[in-house]
């Protein structure tokens, strides 16, 4: 069934509209319920006309009655943002924030009171209908608010729900993730043009490989460690590269990587405080 209220995404730009695309695709936001805010009035044309939504610079006007708000504002102005258009809120309101680093609470202390807050992580490969979202409710959510969330959410991949205080290592996992992939994939390029490829046949492989491999991992029911053990022969060509990763500290780099990431999720949720 189709959300029917008065829909408000507050900041719209990629990301905003990647989700714009899949509510009204699949039919669970009908477009003439959503309402898009933009603080660079040059933009509010070129906006309408790609989302074919309503799109504003009137942050009080859009508020008024909306039942759906997302916050997808950078992190760095989103309490600047709310401190000075919370007032115009419905308590009844749902207000959904993208903004990594800021948590529920912090959130709803510059809402009405009783203002229901879920937080979400999604990454950029939502753009293209491909994205994983960590869904995690504030204290005065409801099960119901999170499971619209979720339903959201699916519409430009896949979301789960997880605890917020889970959120700094969704961020290092999930939020950052598709960087560290990005990053591998540039290297295996490199590597492969010095060993002789074309950058384009090479981008053709390493691209088609990892779309494939995640594929395997996400369709077959196996593990990653059974699908590497299944393509590596003793001795073979696979074995060779894995000892080296080995040899190389690869696990221990991807581990440290991480933990920083998360560490400076949770920095900057203490510098949003």
């Amino acid at each position: 069934m189709a959300f029917q209220q008065k829909t408000v995404v507050l900041g719209i730009g990629k990301m905003g509209g990647a989700l714009v695309n899949g509510w009204i695709s699949s039919k669970l936001i009908p477009a003439s319920k959503i309402i898009g805010v933009r603080s660079d009035a040059s933009k509010v044309k070129q906006t309408t006309s790609q989302l074919k939504i309503k799109v504003t610079t009137s942050t009080d006007l859009a508020l008024k009655g909306a039942r759906l708000i997302i916050l997808a504002v950078k992190p760095q102005k989103l309490k600047d943002v709310l401190s000075q258009v919370g007032g115009f809120i419905s308590k009844n309101a749902l207000v959904v924030s993208i903004a990594a680093g800021v948590s529920t609470e912090q959130i709803e202390k510059l809402l009405p009171q009783g203002c229901p807050v879920v937080r979400v992580m999604p990454n950029t490969p939502s753009l293209l209908s491909a994205g994983m979202a960590a869904v995690a409710g504030g204290k005065r959510a409801k099960p119901a608010h999170v499971k619209l969330v979720l339903k959201l959410f699916a519409a430009v991949g896949k979301s789960i729900p997880v605890r917020e205080d889970q959120m700094d290592w969704v961020t290092a996992v999930s939020g950052s993730g598709p960087a560290y992939v990005f990053h591998m994939i540039e290297a295996m390029i490199e590597a492969g043009v010095k060993g002789g490829l074309d950058e384009k046949v090479a981008l053709a492989l390493v691209a088609q490989t990892v779309y494939g491999a995640a594929r395997m991992v996400q369709e077959t029911g196996k593990s990653p460690a059974e699908l590497r053990i299944q393509v590596t022969s003793s001795g073979g060509t696979t074995q060779a590269a894995l000892d080296k990763m080995t040899e190389l500290g690869f696990k221990a780099i991807v581990e440290k990587a991480m933990s920083a990431a998360a560490q400076r999720s949770a920095e900057l949720q203490k510098l949003n405080g």
